[in-house]
């Protein structure tokens, strides 16, 4: 929050699967001309059967992971808030007359409520790889959709089903779906404050730094291979950076005397946006690649929270200018800095903060003050207005948002509890991504990582 960053300046006045190998090969790749408005609260979902995951002959499978992939499959499209399954009851009788044979029977498909069909094939291969043959058909229109081949290690089973579920959005909606994506959250660990990831169906949760200190604003790189992050273990806070999966030694790329925080990767490059107060005060830089720093604003009040917008042109900052202990938000040009004017966006709350840009970069979202608690509202930079996103009990703060533009993660807390949560944009289901004892703060969504 704004406050915790002031009195911080006060007082000192990925998991990227590098190794892992995925090898898809497109069967055939039809254009379904069907896309759909990403961000309708109502909209009709596609109905879609999956069927059972068959195992070639000649090939064995004690360990059950065509049922596990098919579960994982299932619950990714669920989670998208995009399609919902047709119950297997319907269509058993039709799956069985069906299996082994190469046609499709259509008009039977749509007859039992489907609208797009999934069937897949699998291997279990000598060495213990799987190969698994998916392929996407539409029912209603009567045409082939999608086929994606895919032979992987056991440990990655997940991720090539998590694979396959975002070209299925991306054949749906023209954009990659997310499944395949992680958060980087702080979790309290001991009394420190410990960098973890997550998958985005809540699996795989690590801790990538044993740093036992106080750790903020974790962010990743633009290519998703590295994390950016605030650390105190030199008993300064420093910018330092690790790989993604928490493998290699960190880096301190910055350490002077005072506050290094919220640093931001720039959308295009390599440049950093980040608050120094090695001026005595609150200040937002840039980090250039010959790392040159860069001053962008000049103002005696707090100027903290950088976001960069897609094109990497403009930044939008917190900054309580328009008076103390009132934080609001403001757009910036990323090259002149306050020198070249900043306007604000926030309106009707007194209290403002952690403004992140969407990916498509036509709106923003960010914290405010609402009665007495704070939530998410998104600011839309067409329209200029802004609109609640968050509706539910307790306090929602610090917003990230996916690389699709269509969900928004956040801290949510309520009485002692503190946790990560998830909600699409233009939704009212919200979703529980971490569960720990340590809870959850500071979430930041990876970039896709195609690997």
């Amino acid at each position: 929050m704004f406050l915790k960053k002031i009195n911080i300046s006060l007082q000192l006045l990925f998991l990227v699967l590098v190794s892992c190998v995925v090898w898809p090969s497109p069967l055939l790749a039809g254009d379904p001309n069907v896309r759909i408005e990403m961000e309708r609260s109502t909209r009709e979902e596609v109905k879609i059967a999956v069927t059972r995951f068959v195992l070639k002959k000649d090939s064995r499978d004690p360990l059950g992971l065509g049922q596990e992939a098919r579960k994982i499959l299932e619950n990714d499209l669920r989670l998208s808030e995009l399609f919902v399954k047709v119950p297997p009851a319907r269509y058993e009788g039709l799956e069985r007359r069906e299996q082994g044979q190469k046609g499709v029977n259509f008009r039977a498909w749509h007859q039992v409520g489907a609208q797009w069909l999934i069937k897949t094939e699998y291997n279990v291969l000598p060495g213990g790889k799987l190969s698994f043959v998916f392929r996407l058909y539409d029912a209603v229109n009567e045409r082939f959709l999608l086929g994606k081949r895919y032979t992987v290690g056991k440990n990655l089973l997940r991720k090539v089903v998590h694979r396959f579920a975002d070209e299925l959005v991306l054949q749906l909606t023209g954009k990659r779906g997310v499944a395949e994506t992680q958060i980087v959250f702080l979790s309290n660990r001991n009394g420190n404050k410990e960098i973890f990831s997550v998958d985005f169906d809540g699996y795989n949760a690590t801790q990538l730094t044993h740093d036992q200190t106080l750790n903020l604003t974790p962010s990743w790189s633009r290519d998703g291979k590295w994390i950016i992050y605030t650390s105190y273990g030199a008993n300064n806070p420093d910018l330092v950076m690790i790989d993604a999966v928490g493998n290699k030694p960190k880096r301190t790329l910055l350490r002077l005397s005072g506050l290094n925080s919220a640093a931001a990767w720039s959308p295009v490059d390599n440049r950093l946006a980040l608050v120094l107060s090695r001026d005595e005060n609150s200040e937002i830089y840039i980090l250039e690649n010959n790392r040159k720093l860069k001053r962008l604003t000049r103002h005696f009040n707090i100027d903290t929270s950088p976001s960069w917008s897609p094109d990497g042109k403009k930044i939008v900052f917190t900054s309580d200018r328009s008076g103390t202990g009132a934080p609001q938000i403001y757009i910036m040009d990323a090259n002149k800095g306050d020198k070249g004017g900043v306007k604000r966006i926030s309106f009707g709350s007194s209290y403002n903060d952690n403004a992140v840009w969407s990916p498509d970069g036509d709106k923003i979202a960010y914290t405010a003050r609402v009665g007495r608690k704070f939530q998410i509202k998104v600011y839309d930079l067409k329209t200029k207005k802004s609109t609640l996103l968050t509706k539910a009990l307790g306090g929602n703060e610090q917003p990230s948002w996916s690389p699709d533009g269509r969900f928004i993660t956040y801290r949510h807390n309520e009485g002692s509890e503190t946790h990560i949560y998830i909600q699409r944009l233009g939704g009212d289901e919200v979703r529980q991504l971490s569960f720990s004892s340590g809870g959850g703060s500071s979430p930041n969504w990876s970039p896709h990582i195609i690997k």
